[in-house]
């Protein structure tokens, strides 16, 4: 027990008062949009917005600099003054040094995207437009919340996030009580502006979330996040989804569902509906069909339902790079034209929507079994699950494999993954079957089967991402490879660690949050002064943002010149290890 909850935990009781006390020192901000629209709360415009029956807009954006990003909200703002596109809101997608205390940054590889550094910084996004500032990514759960989030109440922000984000490690910093401490303090703070609609945002897609292959999980999980922050912490809770889920009729039943469960005196706060992100390809014009086919459903279903979520387009470049503003405001400019004639398929009646919510009454029905499954089960385990520091770092420590093969209410199956027969699988579990068949495929026309035999590769992702380390994994382990499976959020000092300790040069790393050149940098200069030999493969997102260059960069030729092996899919680096 004592490696889910060691002893001497701080009271995190006592722990939420502190974050209390902290936000009862400062007022809450006033953003330009809440001046603009004239609403005391963002949430007060999001049920207006839902009662006229307006779809809302919630673009994403995260450029190179904070200048960058100020020009570009008020570009979406006179375009959108232009065209008569309300854009509600605007997701902010800060760096990842954003997580982490300024005195820990200096050492941490560089990615893509600006930092906040001040609060000032904040306040010149918040007013740059009329359109409310959401700041999600590397704001609540990481090592530096608390500052983050009094900075973001400051600036008139109601929307914090990301709450399931408490999982993710950061660069040179490994100390999992003292981020789940910070992270329940930051709740703290969110509960004390209440009054003044602020909110905690989790994502469907990050963190724990992110690792389950059922979606009756995903509804138990977050209704297991809302007992913690809502019942223990006093924060009112809000959730957002979309992103990994690519099968229309699971993806609006799980947005549904997720309204029902959890539904309480004050409704459900449901913020963002993301476009499809895992089937766009680098066929640009394929990709503005799977935008159409994944807005029309929601849209036509939003209307009915009036949940007051705003929908998240993605533009068809995001899975190669980071998109442009014009890129955004193209993928915007679709989909407002194809809600046009969503209203005359509404008139026809054209969508029956019996199934998704025959799913949905499953998924609430199960997902409470799973919620209840979770807090019986951590009680046995001797968690005390009336303390939130406990129940955070208890769920932290088991991940998201563990709590589903504990707690899904589901038939058990020892012959199925995790162990249980899934209600309605995820994409995590769907989508990477058909990748694995696909390259198996290749292996075998190539004669590669054997390609790893008496081989051990390290694998790991230098971000959060679980999806493609999946993957690989399964391919890896197929071709005969003994595989080292190092996990996410690795620094490159204990990638290599691991392959010292296992006898192995070789590494695979995955990556896709724009720092792989200087994460790069960073082994092989560590693996040249130890005088460890490494053959290291990369894949992923092959782009940072090197000098001269606001945008990222395909820099697969400076990992060549670095000794980096750059793989653009899976089967390079099966012959890769073949020619070994």
């Amino acid at each position: 027990m004592t490696e889910l909850v060691p002893e001497g935990l701080p009271k995190g009781s006592e722990i939420v008062k502190d974050g209390m006390k902290l936000g009862d020192t400062f007022a809450m901000g006033e953003s330009a949009f809440m001046r603009y629209r004239k609403v005391r709360t963002e949430r007060d415009w999001k049920r207006r917005q839902a009662d006229r029956g307006n779809i809302q807009w919630n673009p994403i954006v995260g450029l190179a600099t904070l200048d960058e990003q100020v020009e570009a909200v008020k570009s979406l703002w006179k375009w959108s003054m232009e065209r008569g596109i309300e854009i509600d809101r605007c997701l902010h997608i800060s760096n990842m040094l954003n997580g982490l205390p300024p005195e820990l940054r200096q050492k941490a590889p560089m990615p893509t995207s600006f930092l906040l550094e001040t609060p000032e910084d904040f306040m010149r996004i918040a007013e740059a437009a009329p359109i409310q500032p959401v700041f999600d990514d590397h704001m609540v759960g990481c090592p530096n919340s608390v500052n983050n989030v009094m900075n973001c109440l400051k600036a008139g922000c109601n929307d914090v996030g990301t709450l399931c984000q408490y999982v993710w490690d950061y660069p040179y910093y490994h100390d999992d009580v003292g981020q789940v401490t910070e992270t329940v303090k930051a709740l703290g703070v969110l509960a004390s502006k209440r009054k003044d609609g602020a909110f905690i945002l989790t994502y469907v897609g990050d963190g724990i979330p992110g690792q389950l292959i059922d979606h009756v999980s995903e509804v138990g999980y977050c209704r297991l996040e809302k007992y913690i922050a809502d019942e223990l912490c006093g924060t009112a809770y809000g959730v957002s989804l979309g992103g990994v889920h690519s099968y229309i009729p699971a993806k609006l039943a799980t947005w549904l569902a997720l309204r029902d469960i959890l539904e309480d005196e004050e409704g459900c706060i449901q913020t963002f509906y993301q476009g499809n992100t895992l089937e766009p390809t680098e066929d640009l014009e394929s990709n503005y069909g799977l935008v159409v086919s994944d807005f029309l459903p929601f849209a036509l279903l939003e209307r009915r339902n009036k949940t007051g979520i705003a929908y998240m387009p993605n533009p068809v470049t995001e899975c190669i790079r980071v998109p442009t503003i014009k890129e955004i405001i193209d993928v915007l400019a679709a989909c407002a034209v194809s809600l046009r004639k969503a209203m005359e398929l509404e008139e026809a009646n054209l969508l029956d929507d019996a199934y998704i919510n025959e799913m949905r009454t499953l998924l609430v029905e199960k997902g409470k079994q799973f919620f209840d499954n979770a807090l019986h089960g951590m009680a046995k385990m001797g968690v005390n699950i009336k303390d939130p520091i406990e129940m955070l770092l208890a769920l932290r420590r088991m991940g998201g494999r563990k709590i589903e093969e504990l707690f899904h209410p589901g038939e058990n199956d020892p012959t199925a993954p995790r162990g249980f027969v899934p209600y309605l699988p995820t994409d995590l579990l769907n989508k990477p079957m058909r990748v694995i068949d696909e390259v198996m495929g290749q292996v075998k026309s190539e004669g590669l089967g054997t390609a790893g035999r008496n081989r051990a590769v390290v694998m790991g992702s230098t971000d959060t991402h679980e999806y493609g380390l999946f993957v690989v994994g399964a391919i890896l382990n197929a071709v005969g490879v003994k595989v080292i499976d190092g996990g996410v959020d690795l620094d490159p000092e204990h990638m290599l660690d691991l392959a010292h300790k296992a006898g192995t040069p070789y590494l695979a790393v995955s990556t896709h949050n724009g720092q792989c050149l200087d994460w790069g940098r960073q082994m092989m200069d560590v693996a040249k002064e130890r005088g460890q030999e490494v053959k290291v493969y990369m894949g992923g997102k092959l782009n940072a943002i090197i000098e001269q260059s606001s945008e990222p960069v395909d820099v697969s030729n400076q990992l060549e010149e670095i000794g980096i092996v750059p793989c653009l899919e899976v089967i390079d680096f099966i012959r890769g290890l073949s020619k070994e």
